[in-house]
């Protein structure tokens, strides 16, 4: 994986069942970012593109809330209090996007 995936991943508990939890929170920001990057190439793609990267974007909308709720499920049933998980995982995500990344990927910051 690219960095951004990994360093998420390093935020991830290795203890059950926070890491539950932790997977889904991840899961649910890259979806995110998926999402506000498909948005941002539907409309400069042009056709017959555009359609299929607007589609992609609203597929990613539905897994990011899908994730997102499911991390609320698990937390609230095993008892985990998530707003600062998904706080923590925030901070590093956004330091994620707009670092420098060596290699330009979908989910990278800006270019080296």
């Amino acid at each position: 994986p690219g960095r951004y995936a990994e360093r998420l991943r390093r935020l991830v508990s290795r203890s059950e069942p926070l890491r539950r939890v932790d997977l889904l929170i991840a899961g649910a920001f890259i979806e995110a970012r998926s999402c506000e990057r498909f948005a941002a190439l539907a409309p400069v793609i042009g056709a017959p593109l555009d359609d299929f990267f607007q589609g992609l974007y609203q597929v990613e909308a539905r897994h990011h809330r899908m994730y997102l709720d499911a991390a609320r499920s698990t937390a609230a049933r095993e008892g985990i209090p998530i707003d600062e998980r998904i706080e923590q995982f925030a901070s590093l995500e956004a330091e994620l996007i707009t670092a420098p990344d060596e290699m330009f990927r979908f989910h990278s910051g800006p270019p080296a």
